[in-house]
């Protein structure tokens, strides 16, 4: 018998957990309420709709991004280089663990041909990123120099997950973060 209380946070981490695996349109209610442990109606007591889910589940990962990674390259206890090796080694982690790849790449990749609900908050996730990075790349560079090496050096990381996940080999993903600390 399903259990029928389960707190917003834990709610959001499953539900996550279950549309990294099968993506938003493969993932009905019914699988959004079996992770949880509810009923589907106990589920929609929480929740209107998946689009509704998927928005929380997005926020949330991302606000995870700002708290975790991003908040590295603002910490004044840091050299800029200590900043991108730690950030590194966060983003390695986030990227590799259980499901592997980018959570917001996934989403966007999947949905934005069919429907544009989602596009402002994954705007606002690599905003944020790039904003992180410009923060630390402007300690060595040019403001315009710092925009550019942010960009390529996201770019990077994003193809090199799917690089990774193709052939099963996370050393795509370390070898861009490594170009990344480079370039610095």
């Amino acid at each position: 018998m399903p259990k029928e209380k389960i707190s917003k946070q834990d709610l959001i981490a499953k539900s996550i957990d279950v549309f990294w695996k099968k993506g938003y349109y493969r993932t009905s209610m019914a699988d959004l309420a079996t992770a949880c442990g509810l009923t589907k109606g106990a589920f929609y007591h929480h929740y209107k709709s998946k689009e509704e889910v998927m928005m929380n589940c997005l926020v949330s990962t991302s606000d995870m991004f700002e708290d975790k990674i991003f908040s590295i390259a603002y910490k004044e206890e840091y050299t800029a280089l200590e900043k991108l090796n730690k950030m590194a080694d966060v983003i390695y982690y986030a990227f590799t663990k259980e499901n592997g790849g980018c959570y917001f790449a996934n989403t966007i990749l999947e949905t934005v041909h069919i429907e544009a609900t989602f596009i402002d908050v994954i705007k606002d996730f690599f905003s944020r990123w790039e904003a992180a990075m410009v923060e630390i790349f402007s300690s060595n560079h040019s403001e315009s120099e710092a925009k550019e090496l942010s960009l390529k050096s996201i770019a990077d990381i994003e193809g090199s997950i799917i690089l990774m996940l193709l052939h099963s080999d996370t050393s795509y993903l370390k070898n861009a973060l490594n170009r990344s600390i480079e370039s610095y």
